[in-house]
């Protein structure tokens, strides 16, 4: 029983420091914060990608933020991420309502957040190349 046990605790992670280095990874190639305003600093990789994968990244962001205790919550709404993200907010809404709808992001009332469940999945996203603008 005792070798069951140990090999069933293999499989317990910490969750926040997997989310953190998965964040970290995904975001450093796009993204910097700022220590002071907390504002996002697009990198060159950034302006490469499509309106749906700034969105994403915006999101992912705001998660950084988050667990960085930069800001309150890791929703936002279609506003926030059209202005974080430089992407008309004619374009963000469909987009949202899509990666919604695809299950990459949960929607409450307006606002959305990537959850721990899809930051995987957000990062295939993201190295996949989507090419829909």
């Amino acid at each position: 029983m005792s070798d069951n046990q140990q090999t069933l605790e293999n499989l317990l992670v910490d969750e926040q420091e997997i989310s953190e280095e998965i964040l970290h990874d995904l975001l450093n190639n796009y993204i910097r914060i700022g220590k002071q305003s907390g504002d996002l600093i697009p990198q060159d990789g950034f302006h490469e990608l499509t309106a749906k994968q700034k969105a994403v990244i915006v999101l992912l962001s705001q998660r950084a933020r988050q667990e960085l205790d930069m800001v309150e919550t890791e929703w936002l709404s279609p506003t926030e991420i059209s202005e974080q993200s430089g992407v008309k907010k004619g374009t963000i809404y469909p987009t949202v309502r899509e990666l919604n709808n695809g299950g990459l992001v949960e929607d409450d009332d307006g606002s959305y957040r990537i959850p721990s469940h899809s930051i995987n999945q957000a990062r295939e996203y993201i190295d996949g190349g989507e090419d829909d603008e």
